[in-house]
Order: C-alpha cells, then sequence, then structure tokens
C-alpha cells in the first residue's frame, strides 16, 4: 500500500519526521476549526496524506527518488490555516509551509542541498515566475490528480458537508470550478504519467457530475443549465510556451429559486492571492435574487 510506503520512506531515512508533520496538520485544522466555529475534522491531514501517496506512485511511474516529493506533498498545504485562519495575510500558505519546512527539515538534520529542493518546489507551487521543476512537477500533478475521479467526487461532497452546504447550495458554488478544472485536467499536467492519469480520472468527474445533474432534473429535484465560456486568448503555460484558448464550465440554476424567474449570467476576471479568479454571476429578471461563484483559472503545465 502506497500510504504506508509514504510512512516507511520517511521513517527510514529520517525517524519521527513523519509523526511530527502529521502531528502537525491535525493541530493546525483544529485550530482553524475552533476559530472558526467549523465542526471538527481531518481533512486536511486525508487530503495532504492522499497527495503524498499520489506523489509516491507518479515517482514510482516516472522512475524517480521518491523522497523529495514525498516530503513536498507532506507539507505543501502546513501553511493552509498558518495563525487559525485561510489566507488573512494575504500570503499563500506554500510560502508559510515553506518556511515551517525548513525549520524543521534542518532540525531532522537533512543535507542543505535537499531543503533548499524542497523549499524551491513549496515555493513554484504557487508562484508562476518560478521554475517547477524536480518535486514541483510530480507533487503539482498529484495534488491535482486528488482532485479528480473517485477521490475528488468525494472530496467534494466532503467539504460541503463540513461547510454546511446542502446538495443544491453546493452544486450552485462550486460545481462550476470542479467541471472546470477536470475538463482541464490533462494539460494541467507536467508529467507524462499525471497526463495519463488525469485523462482517466476527469473523464470520470465529468460523467458523475452529468448523471447527478440529470437525475436531479428527471426527478424534478432541481434544473441546472452547463454554459461552457471559451476564453479566446492567448494562456502561457508554466513551462512559458503559449496555448490558445481555455474553457470555463458555469453550472448554474435553470431558473431562480426565489420566483421562479429567468436568471442572467455575466462573468468578470481579477486577481487573487495565487491566481487569476473568474467570477459569474447569477441575477433573475424579476425579483431581487442574485448570487455568484468564483474559481481560480487553470494554470496549464
Amino acid at each position: 500500500m502506497t500510504m504506508n510506503e509514504v510512512r516507511a520512506l520517511l521513517d527510514g531515512r529520517f525517524p519521527g519526521l513523519y509523526v511530527r508533520i502529521e502531528k502537525f496538520l491535525v493541530e493546525t485544522e483544529a485550530n482553524f476549526n475552533a476559530q472558526s466555529g467549523q465542526a471538527a475534522s481531518e481533512f486536511l491531514l486525508e487530503h495532504t496524506l492522499r497527495t503524498a501517496a499520489i506523489a509516491h506512485k507518479l515517482s514510482d511511474m516516472e522512475r524517480v527518488d521518491p523522497l523529495l516529493p514525498v516530503i513536498v506533498a507532506l507539507f505543501h498545504d502546513a501553511g493552509k490555516f498558518h495563525e487559525g485562519a485561510y489566507h488573512r495575510d494575504g500570503i499563500a500558505e506554500e510560502e508559510h509551509a515553506a518556511l515551517l519546512a525548513e525549520q524543521i527539515l534542518a532540525e531532522f538534520g537533512m543535507a542543505r542541498g535537499d531543503i533548499d529542493a524542497i523549499l524551491g518546489s513549496l515555493r513554484a507551487l504557487y508562484d508562476e515566475s518560478l521554475p517547477c521543476v524536480g518535486a514541483c512537477r510530480i507533487v503539482q500533478d498529484a495534488d491535482r490528480l486528488d482532485k479528480l475521479g473517485a477521490l475528488g467526487v468525494g472530496a467534494f461532497f466532503t467539504k460541503a458537508a463540513l461547510r454546511g452546504r446542502g446538495l443544491i447550495d453546493a452544486l450552485t458554488q462550486t460545481l462550476s470550478r470542479e467541471l472546470t478544472y477536470a475538463q482541464a485536467a490533462p494539460r494541467s499536467m507536467f508529467t507524462a504519467s499525471g497526463r495519463t492519469l488525469a485523462a482517466e480520472q476527469a473523464g470520470k468527474t465529468i460523467a458523475f457530475f452529468d448523471s447527478l445533474l440529470e437525475q436531479l432534473e428527471s426527478w424534478g429535484i432541481a434544473a441546472f443549465d452547463r454554459h461552457v465560456i471559451v476564453l479566446d486568448e492567448d494562456f502561457r503555460t508554466r513551462d512559458g510556451a503559449l496555448v490558445r484558448g481555455m474553457e470555463v464550465s458555469i453550472a448554474m440554476l435553470r431558473t431562480c429559486p426565489d420566483c421562479g424567474g429567468p436568471l442572467a449570467l455575466t462573468h468578470t476576471r481579477e486577481p487573487g492571492v495565487k491566481c487569476e479568479r473568474f467570477i459569474a454571476r447569477f441575477k433573475c429578471g424579476r425579483c431581487d435574487y442574485a448570487s455568484k461563484t468564483s474559481l481560480c483559472l487553470p494554470v496549464l503545465a
């Protein structure tokens, strides 16, 4: 089992490191939950361990030493709830994770060259001006693969439950992100193995949600429309190539949930903490109902 291999790998090279990281992730999520009034959870820990397991698998498939990719994966979200909040200081979580990793890895006697490689990978995960090489490429792919297929669908509903969202609200607020990322997934992977797995799992993601929306409508529960917005412009990949066009999939209720009137869709873009954000707004033509959803535009590899 790869998750067991992750712990065995770290225990064999740096005894106690795995337990130290795991303990920190549990504590930082508990602190965030307490400060935000959210129910107890270990979502951060579970996502991190899955990402590390996928990074180990990808390393094997790409025939590279899994040690650094696994460590980068274990730290990649460690700064997400810095000081009990999410992006309160406007600093990406990977930057906080890099500072934490530098301190902990030095305590465990890791060679300075390996520490620098790990810090560089962590920072390059979010900073597109930095080269994403080595472990960064493996972990970026692993992180995205965890959000696809059955794993991604499971995480979608787990997040919705943690945030107190019902089914229709969760679909209205966040399904557009899932569909857009699934559509772009094969173009967002650095490794050949990642592209192969992404193409397979993305199809499963889209098929599941298509089936769910179809069943909701056929049983008279809710009717959603899907709109594909084509951004017909040049986008630069992380490796510097120019790629023409990107599709954003918007899932929206067909009619206003308050009065049944028609909903109009408009969209804008604006810079975010770690990305360019795409904001879709829904407004009723008969009443005052208005809603929106937003997502980071996919980053192409």
